[in-house]
Protein backbone atom coordinates (compact mmCIF):
# COMPACT_ATOMS: atom_id res chain seq x y z
CA UNK A 1 0.00 0.00 0.00
CA UNK A 2 3.03 2.47 0.63
CA UNK A 3 4.39 1.75 -2.39
CA UNK A 4 1.10 2.42 -4.49
CA UNK A 5 0.30 5.83 -2.20
CA UNK A 6 4.11 6.67 -2.96
CA UNK A 7 3.41 5.90 -6.93
CA UNK A 8 0.19 8.20 -6.57
CA UNK A 9 1.94 11.02 -5.08
CA UNK A 10 5.06 11.24 -7.31
CA UNK A 11 2.42 10.96 -10.32
CA UNK A 12 0.41 13.59 -9.01
CA UNK A 13 3.22 16.00 -8.51
CA UNK A 14 4.71 15.35 -12.17
CA UNK A 15 1.66 15.58 -13.37
CA UNK A 16 0.59 18.86 -11.96
CA UNK A 17 4.28 20.65 -12.33
CA UNK A 18 4.51 19.78 -16.29
CA UNK A 19 0.99 21.02 -16.97
CA UNK A 20 1.41 24.02 -15.24
CA UNK A 21 4.47 24.44 -16.71
CA UNK A 22 2.82 24.29 -20.04
CA UNK A 23 -0.21 26.34 -18.91
CA UNK A 24 2.15 29.32 -17.89
CA UNK A 25 3.86 28.82 -21.62
CA UNK A 26 0.64 29.13 -23.29
CA UNK A 27 -0.36 32.51 -20.82
CA UNK A 28 2.30 34.41 -22.44
CA UNK A 29 3.54 35.18 -18.95
CA UNK A 30 7.39 33.87 -19.67
CA UNK A 31 7.56 36.16 -22.59
CA UNK A 32 6.57 39.27 -20.45
CA UNK A 33 9.62 38.09 -18.21
CA UNK A 34 11.88 37.95 -20.32
CA UNK A 35 12.49 41.95 -20.71
CA UNK A 36 13.24 41.87 -17.36
CA UNK A 37 16.06 38.72 -17.17
CA UNK A 38 17.90 40.37 -19.31
CA UNK A 39 20.70 41.81 -17.36
CA UNK A 40 20.79 38.35 -15.54
CA UNK A 41 21.37 36.52 -19.10
CA UNK A 42 24.15 39.23 -19.11
CA UNK A 43 25.69 38.18 -15.80
CA UNK A 44 25.47 34.81 -15.83
CA UNK A 45 25.95 34.01 -19.52
CA UNK A 46 22.63 31.62 -19.75
CA UNK A 47 20.76 32.03 -22.82
CA UNK A 48 17.25 33.47 -22.05
CA UNK A 49 15.36 30.03 -21.91
CA UNK A 50 17.48 29.00 -19.09
CA UNK A 51 17.02 31.89 -16.92
CA UNK A 52 13.23 32.11 -17.19
CA UNK A 53 13.24 28.16 -16.70
CA UNK A 54 15.43 28.74 -13.60
CA UNK A 55 12.09 31.59 -12.46
CA UNK A 56 9.82 28.62 -12.99
CA UNK A 57 12.14 26.45 -10.93
CA UNK A 58 11.54 28.48 -8.16
CA UNK A 59 8.20 28.14 -8.53
CA UNK A 60 8.11 23.92 -9.10
CA UNK A 61 11.16 22.46 -9.52
CA UNK A 62 9.53 19.66 -12.51
CA UNK A 63 7.70 22.35 -13.97
CA UNK A 64 11.05 24.14 -14.67
CA UNK A 65 13.03 21.06 -15.65
CA UNK A 66 10.67 20.81 -18.68
CA UNK A 67 10.58 24.25 -19.35
CA UNK A 68 14.19 23.71 -19.69
CA UNK A 69 14.24 19.90 -21.76
CA UNK A 70 11.39 21.94 -24.51
CA UNK A 71 13.78 24.64 -24.65
CA UNK A 72 16.31 22.08 -25.06
CA UNK A 73 14.41 19.90 -27.81
CA UNK A 74 14.12 23.05 -29.93
CA UNK A 75 17.05 24.31 -29.96
CA UNK A 76 17.16 27.36 -27.89
CA UNK A 77 19.07 25.95 -24.96
CA UNK A 78 22.88 24.46 -26.07
CA UNK A 79 23.60 21.08 -24.29
CA UNK A 80 26.53 22.95 -22.55
CA UNK A 81 23.95 24.79 -21.03
CA UNK A 82 21.92 22.51 -19.67
CA UNK A 83 24.14 21.39 -16.45
CA UNK A 84 25.53 25.20 -15.13
CA UNK A 85 21.32 25.64 -15.71
CA UNK A 86 20.25 22.57 -13.42
CA UNK A 87 22.97 23.11 -10.74
CA UNK A 88 22.16 27.04 -10.43
CA UNK A 89 18.66 25.88 -10.05
CA UNK A 90 19.60 23.61 -7.35
CA UNK A 91 19.15 27.48 -5.00
CA UNK A 92 15.62 28.31 -6.10
CA UNK A 93 14.68 25.16 -6.07
CA UNK A 94 15.98 24.34 -2.00
CA UNK A 95 14.77 28.46 -1.15
CA UNK A 96 11.14 27.99 -2.31
CA UNK A 97 9.87 24.86 -2.93
CA UNK A 98 12.01 22.64 -0.52
CA UNK A 99 13.06 24.60 2.30
CA UNK A 100 10.44 27.27 3.35
CA UNK A 101 7.39 25.32 2.58
CA UNK A 102 8.24 21.90 3.93
CA UNK A 103 11.75 21.48 5.51
CA UNK A 104 12.29 24.55 7.73
CA UNK A 105 8.84 24.69 9.60
CA UNK A 106 9.94 20.68 10.70
CA UNK A 107 13.23 21.62 11.17
CA UNK A 108 12.11 24.34 14.04
CA UNK A 109 9.71 22.52 15.63
CA UNK A 110 11.82 19.31 15.84
CA UNK A 111 14.95 20.64 16.10
CA UNK A 112 14.46 23.89 18.22
CA UNK A 113 14.80 27.47 16.40
CA UNK A 114 18.85 27.41 17.17
CA UNK A 115 19.60 24.61 15.74
CA UNK A 116 16.63 24.47 13.33
CA UNK A 117 17.80 28.01 12.28
CA UNK A 118 21.53 27.46 11.57
CA UNK A 119 20.48 24.05 9.67
CA UNK A 120 18.20 25.89 7.47
CA UNK A 121 21.47 28.17 6.74
CA UNK A 122 23.61 25.56 5.91
CA UNK A 123 21.05 23.81 3.65
CA UNK A 124 20.72 27.48 1.85
CA UNK A 125 24.32 27.88 1.84
CA UNK A 126 25.18 24.48 0.57
CA UNK A 127 22.54 25.12 -2.75
CA UNK A 128 24.14 28.64 -2.50
CA UNK A 129 27.84 27.81 -3.33
CA UNK A 130 26.29 25.08 -6.36
CA UNK A 131 24.75 28.17 -7.53
CA UNK A 132 27.39 30.36 -7.59
CA UNK A 133 30.11 28.24 -8.99
CA UNK A 134 27.79 27.12 -11.43
CA UNK A 135 27.32 31.01 -12.41
CA UNK A 136 30.73 31.54 -12.48
CA UNK A 137 31.26 28.46 -14.75
CA UNK A 138 28.99 29.73 -17.32
CA UNK A 139 30.05 33.83 -17.50
CA UNK A 140 33.10 31.87 -17.77
CA UNK A 141 32.95 29.90 -20.84
CA UNK A 142 29.34 30.16 -22.07
CA UNK A 143 29.11 34.20 -22.57
CA UNK A 144 29.72 35.06 -26.09
CA UNK A 145 30.03 34.14 -29.63
CA UNK A 146 28.71 29.97 -29.53
CA UNK A 147 25.50 30.39 -26.94
CA UNK A 148 22.25 29.57 -27.85
CA UNK A 149 19.91 32.17 -29.54
CA UNK A 150 18.73 34.47 -26.50
CA UNK A 151 14.96 34.97 -27.87
CA UNK A 152 12.12 32.99 -26.52
CA UNK A 153 8.92 33.15 -29.34
CA UNK A 154 6.09 34.11 -27.26
CA UNK A 155 3.10 31.67 -27.62
CA UNK A 156 0.44 34.33 -27.05
CA UNK A 157 -0.54 37.22 -28.67
CA UNK A 158 2.00 40.59 -27.17
CA UNK A 159 -1.37 42.88 -26.62
CA UNK A 160 -2.53 41.10 -23.41
CA UNK A 161 -1.68 38.03 -21.22
CA UNK A 162 -4.28 34.76 -21.68
CA UNK A 163 -5.54 32.59 -19.09
CA UNK A 164 -9.26 30.82 -20.51
CA UNK A 165 -10.35 27.68 -21.25
CA UNK A 166 -8.69 27.26 -24.69
CA UNK A 167 -5.24 28.08 -23.33
CA UNK A 168 -5.58 25.75 -20.31
CA UNK A 169 -6.46 23.24 -22.73
CA UNK A 170 -3.43 23.91 -25.22
CA UNK A 171 -1.15 24.16 -22.15
CA UNK A 172 -2.71 20.32 -21.30
CA UNK A 173 -2.60 19.32 -25.08
CA UNK A 174 1.46 19.65 -24.94
CA UNK A 175 1.86 18.75 -21.82
CA UNK A 176 0.51 15.00 -23.08
CA UNK A 177 4.19 14.03 -24.80
CA UNK A 178 6.63 15.37 -22.07
CA UNK A 179 3.83 13.47 -19.59
CA UNK A 180 4.20 9.94 -21.66
CA UNK A 181 7.96 9.90 -20.97
CA UNK A 182 7.64 10.85 -17.67
CA UNK A 183 5.23 8.94 -16.10
CA UNK A 184 6.47 5.30 -16.84
CA UNK A 185 9.97 5.58 -16.51
CA UNK A 186 8.94 7.30 -12.46
CA UNK A 187 6.38 4.47 -11.89
CA UNK A 188 9.37 2.09 -13.19
CA UNK A 189 11.67 3.67 -10.37
CA UNK A 190 9.46 3.51 -7.47
CA UNK A 191 8.74 -0.19 -8.14
CA UNK A 192 12.58 -0.80 -8.34
CA UNK A 193 13.45 1.32 -5.17
CA UNK A 194 10.65 -0.65 -3.19
CA UNK A 195 12.25 -3.87 -3.83
CA UNK A 196 15.60 -2.91 -3.32
CA UNK A 197 14.16 -1.58 -0.41
CA UNK A 198 12.63 -4.84 0.61
CA UNK A 199 15.45 -7.25 -0.03
CA UNK A 200 17.59 -5.33 1.88
CA UNK A 201 19.71 -3.50 -0.43
CA UNK A 202 18.82 -0.34 0.85
CA UNK A 203 20.34 -1.00 4.02
CA UNK A 204 23.97 -1.33 2.68
CA UNK A 205 23.34 2.05 1.16
CA UNK A 206 23.00 3.22 4.85
CA UNK A 207 26.35 1.26 5.63
CA UNK A 208 28.36 3.12 3.08
CA UNK A 209 27.49 6.25 5.16
CA UNK A 210 29.44 4.70 7.98
CA UNK A 211 32.92 5.93 7.03
CA UNK A 212 31.32 9.19 6.33
CA UNK A 213 30.25 9.21 10.76
CA UNK A 214 34.18 8.09 11.50
CA UNK A 215 35.20 10.41 9.56
CA UNK A 216 33.85 13.16 11.01
CA UNK A 217 34.56 11.96 14.24
CA UNK A 218 30.81 11.66 15.26
CA UNK A 219 29.74 8.53 17.95
CA UNK A 220 27.95 5.94 16.37
CA UNK A 221 24.11 6.65 17.88
CA UNK A 222 24.63 9.05 14.71
CA UNK A 223 23.95 6.21 12.44
CA UNK A 224 20.49 5.87 13.36
CA UNK A 225 19.53 9.04 12.59
CA UNK A 226 21.18 8.90 8.93
CA UNK A 227 19.03 5.63 9.04
CA UNK A 228 15.94 6.91 9.79
CA UNK A 229 16.80 9.74 6.74
CA UNK A 230 15.96 6.33 4.50
CA UNK A 231 12.14 6.86 6.01
CA UNK A 232 11.51 10.25 5.83
CA UNK A 233 13.43 13.45 6.88
CA UNK A 234 11.18 14.30 9.92
CA UNK A 235 12.61 10.78 11.29
CA UNK A 236 15.91 11.75 11.35
CA UNK A 237 15.34 15.55 12.67
CA UNK A 238 13.60 13.65 15.51
CA UNK A 239 16.25 11.05 16.17
CA UNK A 240 18.48 13.91 16.42
CA UNK A 241 16.53 16.08 18.90
CA UNK A 242 16.31 12.78 20.98
CA UNK A 243 20.20 12.79 20.89
CA UNK A 244 20.90 16.27 21.40
CA UNK A 245 18.19 16.20 24.49
CA UNK A 246 20.32 13.29 25.84
CA UNK A 247 23.34 15.06 25.84
CA UNK A 248 25.00 12.48 23.05
CA UNK A 249 25.53 15.07 20.51
CA UNK A 250 26.73 18.57 20.91
CA UNK A 251 25.50 21.60 18.71
CA UNK A 252 28.57 20.94 16.26
CA UNK A 253 27.98 17.06 16.03
CA UNK A 254 24.26 17.42 15.54
CA UNK A 255 24.57 19.62 12.50
CA UNK A 256 27.02 17.69 10.96
CA UNK A 257 25.14 14.62 11.37
CA UNK A 258 22.35 16.51 9.82
CA UNK A 259 24.04 17.74 7.06
CA UNK A 260 25.55 13.99 6.41
CA UNK A 261 21.32 13.29 6.83
CA UNK A 262 20.54 15.61 3.93
CA UNK A 263 23.45 13.73 1.67
CA UNK A 264 21.11 10.59 1.93
CA UNK A 265 18.08 12.25 1.36
CA UNK A 266 19.54 13.75 -1.89
CA UNK A 267 20.32 10.44 -2.35
CA UNK A 268 17.21 8.98 -2.04
CA UNK A 269 15.97 12.01 -4.33
CA UNK A 270 17.92 11.32 -6.97
CA UNK A 271 17.09 7.52 -7.04
CA UNK A 272 13.72 7.84 -6.61
CA UNK A 273 12.90 10.90 -8.84
CA UNK A 274 15.73 12.76 -10.28
CA UNK A 275 17.80 10.35 -12.42
CA UNK A 276 14.33 8.72 -13.44
CA UNK A 277 13.01 12.14 -14.46
CA UNK A 278 16.52 13.28 -16.36
CA UNK A 279 16.06 10.16 -18.58
CA UNK A 280 12.76 10.94 -19.61
CA UNK A 281 13.68 14.74 -20.20
CA UNK A 282 16.86 14.32 -21.80
CA UNK A 283 17.20 10.58 -23.06
CA UNK A 284 20.72 9.26 -22.86
CA UNK A 285 22.38 12.87 -21.97
CA UNK A 286 20.07 12.29 -18.53
CA UNK A 287 22.67 9.80 -17.74
CA UNK A 288 25.64 12.92 -17.56
CA UNK A 289 23.27 15.37 -16.45
CA UNK A 290 22.50 13.11 -13.09
CA UNK A 291 26.07 12.44 -12.85
CA UNK A 292 27.06 15.48 -13.17
CA UNK A 293 24.23 16.92 -10.76
CA UNK A 294 24.49 14.83 -7.75
CA UNK A 295 28.06 15.08 -7.71
CA UNK A 296 27.36 18.57 -7.59
CA UNK A 297 25.80 18.49 -4.58
CA UNK A 298 27.54 16.37 -2.62
CA UNK A 299 30.26 18.54 -3.20
CA UNK A 300 28.37 21.27 -1.80
CA UNK A 301 27.60 19.01 1.42
CA UNK A 302 31.29 18.20 2.02
CA UNK A 303 32.00 21.64 1.88
CA UNK A 304 29.29 22.68 4.25
CA UNK A 305 30.64 19.69 6.45
CA UNK A 306 33.73 20.75 6.39
CA UNK A 307 32.50 24.52 7.01
CA UNK A 308 30.58 22.83 10.17
CA UNK A 309 33.65 21.67 11.87
CA UNK A 310 35.85 24.76 11.60
CA UNK A 311 33.03 27.26 12.43
CA UNK A 312 31.34 25.51 15.53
Amino acid sequence: MQVISSAVNAVLLVTVGVVVANILAETGIFSRLSSFTGPLCRVSGLSDACVLSIVAMGVNATAGKSMLAEYYRDGKVAEREVLPFLITGAFPVVFGESLFRVQLPTALVLLGPVVGGIYTGLNLFSSGIQALFALLYSRRFLAGPGRAPSSVPSPAPAAALALNRGVVLAGCRKAVPTLRRVVPITLAALIAFALLSATGVMDGVAAAFDPLLRAAGLPGESAAALVAQFIHFSAGYAIVASLLGGGILTLETALVTLVLGSMVVVTLIYIKYSVPLYLSLFGRFGVRVSIATYAASMAAKVVTVALVMVVF
